[in-house]
């Protein structure tokens, strides 16, 4: 069973996939790092804070030589951690860690990603009991207020599906990010990507990428553009991505749905 532990990681450029059986916190310290589930892809920055449960599979990669994350690796029957539970009036396993999920630290907390990069550097050896319990009850009880706030605060209870589709179907051949949807509709990211698994059981990038492949799945039916041509005016950047993505959603390939109308 893994140590609830806090930890900074610098990404840099790396890439890669990693599957835990233990829950993560990340947390965006400098530059930007990718999270993709199921082919659904999340960009954190400084303040920006994802939730992974347990056994979620992902990839990640980081763009900059400063990429780096603040990490906790939490044990959900470590007895701080349980404590913090009942303090924070929470199931992290329920809330938290239902599934991926992604907040934003307010700015006038951000500072204290610099505090805990210092506290850890300064314990490089081997980080004490005290420093490593201090920067996980820190960061949990931040971050569970946060994310309470988020879902409280007079924010609105459903999406505003015509808006939404709007933003997504203007730039079908490449994808507006959580932020760009959020402005639009005019809430936080983390609160967007609440609505959306409430109602569609989709991450907003999920959603975008369905309507995306529900719009193509039509200009292949009723138009006689190429696969790469519907691919590319998609966003797809060729056309084994698009074979791909096309081929895990509908269970068939763009060719397959080209014959058969």
């Amino acid at each position: 069973m893994i140590a609830t532990q806090a930890r900074t990681n610098v990404i840099a450029t790396r890439s890669g996939e990693h599957l835990h059986t233990y829950p993560q916190i990340l947390i965006g310290v400098e530059g930007t790092i990718c999270c993709d589930f199921n082919n659904s892809a999340i960009k954190m920055k400084r303040g920006s804070v994802l939730m992974v449960p347990d056994a979620a599979k992902h990839s990640y990669a980081g763009h900059g030589d400063d990429s780096e994350l603040l990490v906790l690796d939490l044990n959900l029957a470590d007895e701080l951690v349980l404590s913090l539970e009942s303090v924070c009036g929470l199931s992290f396993r329920d809330s938290l860690f239902r599934s991926p999920q992604l907040v934003e630290l307010a700015d006038e907390t951000q500072p204290l990603l610099d505090f805990a990069r210092y506290q850890l550097s300064q314990n490089k050896g081997a980080i004490t009991q005290v420093v490593n319990h201090q920067l996980v009850t820190l960061f949990l009880t931040v971050i569970s207020q946060q994310y309470t706030c988020d879902r409280t605060n007079n924010l609105p209870s459903s999406l505003r599906l015509d808006v939404l589709n709007r933003v997504i179907d203007s730039s079908l051949d490449e994808p507006p990010a959580n932020q760009v949807l959020a402005e639009a509709l005019h809430i936080s990211e983390s609160h967007l990507y609440y609505l959306c698994r409430k109602k569609f059981g989709l991450t907003p990038q999920q959603y975008a990428s369905a309507r995306r492949l529900n719009r193509a799945q039509t200009y292949l039916q009723q138009t006689r553009m190429s696969v790469t041509q519907v691919a590319l005016e998609h966003g797809f950047s060729d056309t084994a991505a698009f074979s791909r993505a096309y081929k895990r959603f509908f269970g068939h390939s763009p060719l397959q749905e080209r014959k058969k109308s």
